[in-house]
């Protein structure tokens, strides 16, 4: 009797199951892998996105179509969009964005905007990119060798994120840095050069604006002090070891395969100057090095190495600064530390008056399979 009663209550409750009333089928949706966002000349929206084609039978590939439109609004032009492909659009989770560097000098807020508005566009694993001149001449290409645009500029973002060139960033952290007045950020920046797309280094922002850019050398050296790095850091520097052929002089060493210590500390003094001291200590495996190092040429080259990046990474801080961003979060830190110091800050102002102290300490630990 307990056992019909436990069957009688099942079908009762599956009677009231509504189903899976919000599912969409593939084949009614086109997958949006990459979308493009540039201002036209007479301050239109342009979008551009590559469409993955599912193959009519399963022995073929998947196809890519290149679409673009045009509306006032980020909004207006997908909905053009929509108009002209068939079926609606749905975008990759792990799909990117890209914008022109015209379109990220004018802000970033109008084009975001619609993205976090609509809990149907993916944000947490999607990339943002800048580009060199229109960022839909990229998507036009359709195709690197046999990639798809949109495979080709994943592999390239995650290849260069190991290589400790980008710093990891999607469309989720820019939001969080965009809400935090304290803490800035740094984009992939792309560009062409006769059909191919070559990396420029990363672009700086202030608040939502584009306010500068460091060349990819720099941008590992950036990536490190914010303590970010990925699997490899590779510098091949030019050391004075008085060798007459020239190739002899220069060491190639990964400094990111090994554990990196950070020293980042904010002081504020009684007349509310700011100083911040920035250091790593590296633990360097050479990777090419024609000569075999004794204990001394070790400790000189190990000094000479630690004054080439010292140095190198007090330009980069000079940069940042000279473009307004506060990538290593100073103003976060006074404001969670030091809020009364904080208020009376324009931190727009006075942010580039901040001393940074800046030291790096090379130790080479490894000299290489061959020694």
């Amino acid at each position: 009797m307990k056992f019909k009663s436990h069957l009688l209550l099942i079908a009762l409750v599956s009677i009231c199951l509504t189903g899976c009333w919000d599912r969409e089928y593939l084949k009614d949706l086109h997958l949006a892998y990459c979308a493009a966002i540039d201002y036209t000349e007479n301050g239109e929206i342009k979008e551009t996105i590559e469409l993955i084609i599912p193959p009519d039978i399963e022995q073929k590939a998947t196809k890519n179509e290149i679409h673009s439109s045009f509306g006032p609004t980020v909004r207006n032009a997908s909905n053009q969009l929509r108009n002209k492909v068939r079926g609606n659009i749905r975008f990759i989770k792990y799909g990117f964005e890209l914008m022109g560097r015209t379109t990220a000098e004018r802000g970033l807020y109008p084009i975001l905007d619609v993205n976090y508005r609509d809990p149907s566009n993916p944000t947490s694993n999607v990339r943002l990119i800048i580009t060199e001149g229109e960022a839909a001449q990229i998507l036009e290409q359709k195709k690197v060798g046999e990639l798809k645009i949109g495979e080709f500029i994943k592999q390239k973002i995650d290849s260069l994120e190991e290589m400790s060139i980008f710093p990891k960033e999607t469309a989720d952290t820019v939001f969080r840095s965009l809400m935090d007045p304290g803490h800035d950020f740094a984009l992939p920046y792309l560009g062409r050069d006769e059909g191919d797309i070559i990396t420029k280094g990363v672009a700086l922002f202030h608040d939502q604006n584009y306010s500068g850019m460091l060349n990819p050398d720099q941008s590992i050296m950036m990536v490190l002090l914010m303590g970010q790095q990925g699997k490899n850091a590779r510098f091949t520097k030019k050391l004075d070891l008085g060798h007459s052929d020239d190739i002899r002089n220069f060491i190639t060493i990964n400094v990111g395969s090994k554990k990196i210590k950070r020293k980042f500390k904010v002081s504020v003094s009684a007349d509310e100057s700011i100083d911040v001291n920035l250091g790593l200590e590296l633990q360097a495996v050479v990777e090419e090095f024609t000569d075999v190092l004794d204990e001394k040429e070790l400790k000189k080259v190990n000094q000479d190495l630690s004054d080439l990046l010292t140095k190198e990474a007090k330009t980069v801080v000079n940069e940042i600064q000279k473009a307004n961003c506060d990538i290593f979060g100073v103003g976060r830190k006074l404001i969670a530390y030091h809020h009364n110091v904080w208020s009376n800050k324009n931190w727009s102002e006075d942010y580039r008056k901040v001393k940074f102290h800046t030291k790096v300490d090379v130790k080479i630990v490894s000299t290489g399979i061959l020694q």
